[in-house]
């Protein structure tokens, strides 16, 4: 089995895995684990927070499967058709930050 890339390249995969196939009017993601693969041969995912239209939603992501919602917050609002293109804060486990346009 080959390595996981690094963190930071799976947090930013998840966060625009995320943005691209399930909320495309996320404005931010923060991290608030490193993330792993809970079990042999499953896939890998982190904890986040994700700002959608101001509110703030617990999820947990990957760069290759649906979010959960987790922590009672619900899910996001369904975003408009079609969706506005946001800039995206990312905010990694570490600390550091980066936006994508």
């Amino acid at each position: 089995m080959t390595p996981d890339p690094p963190v930071k390249e799976q947090q930013r995969a998840a966060a625009l895995y995320f943005r691209d196939e399930w909320q495309p009017n996320v404005e931010k993601v923060r991290f608030t684990q490193d993330g792993r693969r809970p079990a042999a041969g499953a896939s890998w995912r982190a904890n986040a927070i994700a700002t959608v239209d101001g509110s703030e939603y617990h999820v947990i992501i990957s760069p290759d499967l649906g979010p959960s919602f987790v922590g009672g917050d619900g899910r996001p609002p369904e975003a408009p058709t079609p969706a506005p293109h946001l800039a995206l804060t990312l905010v990694y486990s570490d600390g550091t930050s980066e936006v994508i346009e």
